[in-house]
């Protein structure tokens, strides 16, 4: 069952891609959506999402973001993957 969400994933992130620049932000829901499905079904995603967020602070400041915009059970999944606060 996993790997069904994960495929789900998958397709949402890539369906998300050419409506992100719309002007209403349906590619944003749909790609942090899909990376919350993924996230919560993978510890190596998790692990990969976490160090990104660290070291990009630009893909961390739209994760959060996202947080807000998503639904609540989509938005807790990707706060498990939080980078700790810059100094």
């Amino acid at each position: 069952m996993s790997t069904f969400y994960k495929l789900i994933g998958i397709l949402l992130i890539l369906g998300g891609l050419p409506l992100f620049w719309t002007p209403i932000p349906v590619g944003l829901i749909m790609i942090a959506v899909g990376l919350s499905l993924i996230i919560a079904n993978s510890n190596t995603a998790r692990g990969v999402v976490r160090r990104q967020r660290e070291r990009h602070h630009g893909f961390n400041d739209w994760l959060l973001k996202a947080e807000k915009v998503i639904p609540h059970p989509f938005a807790r999944i990707l706060r498990r993957t939080d980078a700790p606060p810059r100094a």
